[in-house]
């Protein structure tokens, strides 16, 4: 201890030195710290010997202080506060209980909180298993073959993978005190010594904070950029576009100028991001055209968005059937066939695509042909209900799919090829009413089935609150025409 230090404990208790003091006196001031502890009801060691003089004058001096002593010693102006800390050791006597311990205000030792207590943190190699990580990290091959006993029948250690993180937090002795897997970004694997000198596993969920982010975005090249600015992950983007992709061609109609606002959740665990969350509301404008989304999950746990007076966004058909690169061919009552070299109508459109490419159902409906049909190749129609059919053409594959099947809605039927009459791989699709063909990029498609009228009150009630917040994000200008607009409407 510096002797600065020193000096501020003892000179208020001991006075000035006078020469060594006789074996009396300092039996006399024993008596007096033990009096002092137990008015303080502090623990008092047995093994007085193992306690060096300073300590205790220490003690004795941090007493007086609390008495309203004279002290030189204040916990104020040192900084520092006194708080009972039992397990601590000093120096070479660390099986002895430490009655006090110093700490700095704010602080909290590792053993006065198990939320403190460190972690260590080792990333699993490939290939290896539980005991040769026990090893590597200090467990021992023991420890680790009772933990993977423990955890055969919750989740085996054979299921453990590489870059995976194993975190282990030391025990007293030779075992942990708890040692955990992460399985993936929700779950983990939690090992707690059970006392018998085996484990106890189960899986557990990591505790997560769910946060509501606004944004705004003005389209100036598309849609992935003007999101990308305005903060917008990939996956949001994605949903944004899956939302409105029943009104809006997002290949065709964007034009600069256009913009959008969301109100999108994020999941956060400790304070970091660890996965996008769902779309809330959201309003989206193209060539001056508003489109208006509004999430809704109804007492069966059914979740879908609707338009603020409850109609699905959802429509009866998706408007295209393919992920393409670009239209190869559009609808027309008279054109040049490629392969033919004679004019002739063209009932659908051509979606080019790289062949293998996952072709899907528009519509719910029921599988009314599937096989070859001349020129159309490979081909799959659907029946769809009332007056509706879809016709998929020059397909390298089917997928596993038969006639008279119901299928769903993006429903994967077959695969992009060009089978049939057609010189390159690409998709012919045909949209058909009472049998009549219809440009499928240019139809009136049908809505989805509305919002039950049992959900439409608490609906409205959520549509009020998210549109009010909604019509708040954006530049002023925006907020403006958004509120001229509503007024008008009303």
């Amino acid at each position: 201890m510096p002797s600065s230090f020193q000096k501020d404990f003892a000179d208020p208790l001991n006075g000035p030195s006078r020469g060594r003091p006789s074996r009396g006196p300092r039996r006399s001031r024993r008596r007096r710290l033990k009096a002092h502890l137990a008015r303080l009801r502090l623990p008092i060691p047995s093994q007085w010997g193992a306690l060096s003089l300073g300590l205790l004058t220490a003690v004795a001096s941090a007493a007086f202080a609390g008495l309203g002593g004279g002290s030189a010693f204040a916990p104020a102006t040192q900084h520092m506060s006194l708080s009972v800390q039992p397990g601590l050791g000093t120096g070479g006597h660390a099986d002895l209980p430490n009655p006090l311990a110093f700490s700095r205000p704010g602080e909290t030792s590792p053993e006065a909180s198990d939320a403190g207590s460190p972690w260590h943190s080792y990333t699993v190699n490939p290939g290896e298993t539980l005991s040769q990580l026990g090893e590597r990290t200090g467990l021992g091959s023991s420890t680790a073959m009772a933990m993977a006993r423990a955890c055969a029948d919750t989740y085996p250690a054979r299921k453990m993978r590489a870059g995976h993180t194993l975190r282990i937090r030391p025990g007293d002795g030779d075992a942990p005190a708890a040692v955990r897997y992460e399985i993936d970004d929700r779950r983990y694997l939690a090992w707690q010594p059970d006392g018998d000198g085996g484990f106890t596993a189960s899986i557990r969920q990591y505790p997560r904070t769910i946060e509501v982010r606004e944004a705004f975005g003005r389209i100036d090249s598309s849609l992935f950029g003007a999101g990308n600015q305005a903060g917008l992950s990939d996956k949001t983007i994605m949903e944004l576009a899956r939302i409105f992709g029943w009104d809006i061609d997002f290949a065709h109609d964007l034009r600069p100028g256009d913009w959008f606002r969301v109100l999108y959740q994020e999941v956060y665990r400790d304070g970091e991001k660890v996965d996008d969350g769902a779309i809330l509301a959201a309003e989206f404008v193209t060539g001056g055209t508003s489109h208006k989304a509004i999430r809704f999950t109804d007492a069966d746990g059914r979740t879908d968005y609707f338009h603020p007076d409850g109609r699905s966004v959802r429509k009866a058909f998706l408007r295209n059937p393919v992920k393409f690169t670009r239209i190869t061919s559009r609808f027309s009552r008279g054109r040049m066939h490629p392969v033919l070299g004679h004019r002739r109508a063209h009932e659908g459109v051509d979606f080019g695509a790289p062949t293998g490419t996952a072709i899907h159902a528009t519509g719910d409906g029921r599988v009314a042909f599937r096989g070859r049909n001349g020129g159309y190749g490979r081909m799959v129609k659907i029946r769809h209900a009332g007056r509706y059919s879809t016709v998929y053409a020059h397909m390298s594959r089917f997928a596993h799919i038969r006639e008279g099947q119901r299928v769903k809605q993006g429903q994967t039927i077959g695969y992009v090829g060009q089978s049939g009459l057609a010189t390159g791989p690409h998709l012919h699709y045909e949209f058909r009413v009472h049998g009549h063909p219809r440009n499928p990029l240019k139809v009136d498609l049908p809505d989805a089935e509305p919002l039950p009228k049992k959900y439409r009150a608490a609906f409205r009630k959520r549509s009020h609150q998210y549109s009010a917040w909604l019509s708040a994000v954006g530049p002023d200008s925006v907020r403006v025409a958004s509120a001229q607009d509503a007024d008008s409407s009303s």
